[in-house]
């Protein structure tokens, strides 16, 4: 219990420092507080405060220099992808240096979604393409419970991604939606869920026959839509 405290009380620490360091409140190029200060600003020990600084120095945020603190680093030069669920979550709440981040990563998913789809037509076993199919079809048993339905659709994505049997795809997929979140993703969803399914028929229906870039062209089309419905849902 005490180990899953000493945990918890780091990750907070750690989350603390980090939304400031987004947010702007420690700028790039400047300095962290020194320990005994922000040891107390978070109500930490120092062993805990450390603990937290090497996790955000991990993420390319800060970095020990010695004598001298630790410097709060430019993201965008030294972070990495694992920042994108801090960043949208940010900028849901309106905090976030770069409020439309949301919009961005979407944009990103896009990208992915587009490409894993047409390699999937070109490169997926015709099992494969079959269990896409079964897969719709289970979804329209629960078209009337979101929360379900959307846990189906992301299985659904990750069935595309496993089938373009390309394991990079397969691990950058897992990052975006997860900084998207599964109540974003719901609200993208939920409203015209029997036209979604309807357009992922036809795009198996180009899977089978392996026309890649018509199924790019369609997954462009259906995805612009749903991305437009969940910015607008966020009042984007």
């Amino acid at each position: 219990m005490a180990d899953q405290g000493r945990k918890r009380a780091v990750e907070e620490a750690a989350d603390q420092i980090r939304e400031d360091i987004l947010t702007g409140r420690h700028e790039a190029g400047t300095r962290l507080p020194g320990e005994r200060e922000l040891s107390t600003q978070l109500g930490v020990s120092r062993l805990t405060l450390r603990s937290a600084i090497a996790r955000l120095e991990g993420e390319g945020l800060v970095r020990a220099v010695h004598g001298s603190g630790n410097l709060v680093l430019p993201y965008r030069e030294h972070g990495g992808i694992e920042l994108l669920g801090y960043l949208a979550e940010l900028s849901l709440k309106g905090r976030a240096l770069d409020v439309g981040v949301l919009g961005e990563l979407l944009e990103l998913r896009r990208a992915i979604a587009i490409e894993a789809l047409g390699l999937a037509a070109e490169r997926g076993t015709d099992e494969e393409i079959a269990n896409l199919r079964a897969h719709v079809e289970a979804q329209r048993e629960v078209v009337d419970r979101p929360r379900e339905l959307m846990e189906m659709d992301l299985a659904f994505a990750r069935l595309v991604v496993r089938a373009t049997h390309n394991i990079a795809f397969e691990l950058v997929y897992n990052t975006v939606s997860r900084a998207i979140g599964q109540s974003a993703l719901e609200l993208a969803y939920q409203a015209n869920a029997t036209q979604t399914l309807l357009v992922y028929d036809r795009l198996i229906d180009l899977m089978e026959r392996r026309e890649a870039g018509r199924v790019r062209q369609v997954t462009q089309r259906l995805l612009t839509r749903l991305d437009r419905q969940l910015i607008e849902a966020f009042g984007g």
